[in-house]
């Protein structure tokens, strides 16, 4: 292999896919990139097994070939090249850099030991907004918590159907769903499980990305793929493996109605929860209790480590009052979430499910679990 690629977009590629290396702790082999030349491209595969990513930079070509090398090791020099125009030469299993003033040479493996990576069908496909992806991704992946007794919540739910996108994280005390709106209506209804780590490396790259991003799943996988600009060649390729069995049928615990309902400023009601939680102890609770007739919200915790908080803030109430609790930092994260400027918060009595949702969107709620009275 001897080709010629800008560092520019050398060092954006490598770095991309040196991410996926990161999260490796298995084979040895598996902390390498493989570089390899596919026509006019140069080609960088990294994988951890589960995840695998895959980037095309276009390339001057003089000798076809492949080589791998550690990835780690590559993102760092590459991180410190100058230089418009960089080389890269394979010289039997090492990989060699030329730049004007500057020649480097990483040692490197046989590239034939490098994992097979597979094919992926592309009869069912979807087409989505990158922008809109990335906001709905960023309101549910930091949701889920690895499970090894129910390993379907370990991930991201996809659900295709009409003209929507549905994604939902949940680890049993709270649940987020975004719907996003697609362009056009969908052939036939689809859904997976994507597993987290997964959908944190495709936000990564989302939020980098303007334009489109296509779908490709299938039985056991997924591939997420990102065109180049110039060429209709794809430039980055996500290919991640599906967490088998049956996502919850989740919608059963969305409450069909509420006891107490109650609109208020997010930012006063995240300040007031950040406050209280500094006084909520070990088991992290913070009281919430609606006073109807005054129209106030009620904050209070208290622990015998650091005190008492009690905090009043005026909201928009309607329905009962009662005390609720719940995980402020659970409540946080929800809030979060948001983006409008107001929040209503719908109650269903002392143990039942809060939803969070933001004023004037539909597309997005979060629903929280009350810390249940001992």
């Amino acid at each position: 292999m001897k080709i010629e690629v800008l560092t520019s977009k050398l060092k954006e590629a490598v770095l991309c896919c040196e991410r996926i290396v990161k999260k490796t702790t298995s084979l040895p082999v598996l902390k390498n990139i493989l570089l390899q030349t596919t026509g006019n491209f140069l080609e960088l595969t990294t994988t951890n097994l589960e995840t695998t990513l895959r980037y095309w930079i276009l390339a001057k070509v003089e000798k076809q070939g492949k080589v791998i090398v550690p990835a780690n090791f590559l993102a760092n020099l590459v991180s410190l090249l100058r230089g418009e125009k960089i080389t890269l030469e394979e010289k039997g299993k090492n990989l060699l850099l030329k730049s004007e003033n500057q020649i480097s040479q990483i040692h490197g493996q046989d590239p034939e030991e490098f994992p097979i990576i597979p094919k992926v069908s592309k009869e069912v496909v979807f087409t989505l907004n990158s922008k809109k992806l990335a906001d709905g991704l960023s309101q549910v992946v930091e949701i889920p918590t690895a499970s090894q007794v129910r390993p379907e919540i370990s991930g991201l739910y996809f659900l295709f159907k009409k003209k929507k996108l549905v994604i939902v994280g949940t680890d049993s005390f709270r649940l987020g769903e975004k719907t996003i709106e697609l362009d056009e209506e969908v052939k036939k209804e689809s859904s997976f499980i994507l597993p987290q780590e997964a959908g944190k490396e495709l936000l990564n790259i989302l939020t980098q990305k303007e334009g489109k991003v296509t779908c490709y799943p299938s039985p056991n996988q997924v591939l997420f793929e990102f065109l180049m600009e110039e060429t209709s060649h794809p430039q980055i390729n996500i290919l991640s493996r599906l967490i088998e069995g049956e996502y919850p049928n989740y919608q059963e615990i969305i409450p069909k109605k509420f006891t107490t309902r109650f609109q208020i400023d997010k930012e006063n009601f995240q300040n007031q929860i950040k406050e209280a939680g500094l006084f909520s102890g070990k088991i992290l609770e913070v009281k919430i209790t609606p006073l109807v007739k005054e129209g106030k919200l009620k904050i209070f915790s208290q622990s015998p480590e650091t005190g008492i908080n009690e905090s009043y803030l005026y909201a928009k109430i309607e329905g009962e009052q009662f005390e609720v609790a719940f995980n402020y930092r659970f409540l946080l994260e929800g809030l979060n979430n948001i983006k409008s400027s107001e929040v209503i918060f719908e109650l269903s009595g002392e143990e039942g499910p809060g939803v969070l949702r933001p004023v004037g969107d539909q597309s997005y709620l979060y629903i929280l679990m009350p810390i249940k009275a001992s």
